[in-house]
């Protein structure tokens, strides 16, 4: 008898940084070097801290 299909789970692979998976410090740098992801992701999570680091501020 066959065994019943279990997805894996699986870290993220190195090229697929910028995907939103690890935290980063929400400063103005690290707001720089995000990607559109993490950028969508901190702007859905915390709108006024997201538009604060847009402004530069």
């Amino acid at each position: 008898m066959a065994e019943p299909h279990t997805p894996q789970t699986t870290a993220p692979a190195p090229y697929a940084a910028g995907t939103g998976s690890a935290p980063v410090a929400a400063d103005h740098t690290a707001f720089e070097r995000m990607g559109y992801r993490e950028r969508l992701a901190l702007k859905r999570e915390d709108p006024a801290g997201y538009a604060a680091l847009r402004a530069g501020h």
